[in-house]
């Protein structure tokens, strides 16, 4: 089994990429600041609607202020304004050994390795069209590279 994963940011890119996780049998938790997105998806489900596919996954979904414990894996999918605050909130539940992945609009990767420390930071690229609809629900518009590499 591989590690659970922590996606921090559970709209457009979080949320379709947390669906995919899902769909390939992995553990994951969402983490949103939008507390009517977080019981939604805690009640209903995060649906995916779009043109590629149609899916309703289930996962756990908290608050920042709810995250407990430590995570080996946290992809971060915040937009690039609220990177520091993110980082700030993530640091205290990533593992020792664990990495953060950055998975987000812009290069954030320096901010995001002034407070968890290069070694843990990895740089992606999302390339595909996705849009956060309303609580609970993503739209994910078409195929495209996901890139990830170390930073």
């Amino acid at each position: 089994m591989t590690a659970p994963i922590l996606i921090w940011g559970a709209g457009a890119i979080g949320g379709t990429l947390g669906a995919a996780f899902l769909r390939a049998g992995h553990q994951v938790t969402f983490v949103d600041q939008a507390a009517d997105h977080v019981a939604a998806i805690n009640v209903q489900g995060l649906r995916i609607a779009g043109p590629i596919f149609e899916d309703v996954v289930h996962a756990t979904a908290l608050l920042p202020e709810q995250v407990a414990g430590q995570h080996p894996l946290i992809f971060l999918c915040v937009k690039a304004q609220h990177t520091g605050a993110a980082v700030q909130a993530l640091a205290p539940h990533l593992a020792a050994d664990g990495m953060v992945v950055s998975a987000q609009n812009g290069l954030n990767e320096r901010i995001i390795a002034e407070g968890v420390g290069a070694a843990r930071t990895i740089g992606c690229f999302v390339n595909y069209g996705a849009d956060y609809l309303e609580p609970g629900v993503v739209h994910y518009s078409g195929h495209g590279a996901v890139v990830v590499g170390e930073l």
